[in-house]
């Protein structure tokens, strides 16, 4: 499974929704701590309101450049 941004091995995967479209996103460790990946899904989980979840899957999804 190669990182969605450099192609390494991945080692991080989560599946996010955006509507209700799965995208799958597979980072390596290094990119994975570089768009702060962890905590963006910790923002998502916590986030109230759709727009506002919608939003934050948004943002994560253009940092790893989906």
């Amino acid at each position: 499974m190669p990182c969605v941004m450099c192609r390494s091995t991945a080692t991080f995967k989560s599946t996010v929704f955006r509507g209700t479209s799965p995208t799958t996103v597979k980072l390596c460790s290094t990119c994975a701590d570089k768009v702060r990946a962890e905590e963006r899904l910790r923002q998502i989980k916590e986030t109230d309101g759709h727009e506002a979840k919608m939003a934050a899957v948004d943002e994560f999804l253009s940092s790893v450049g989906l």
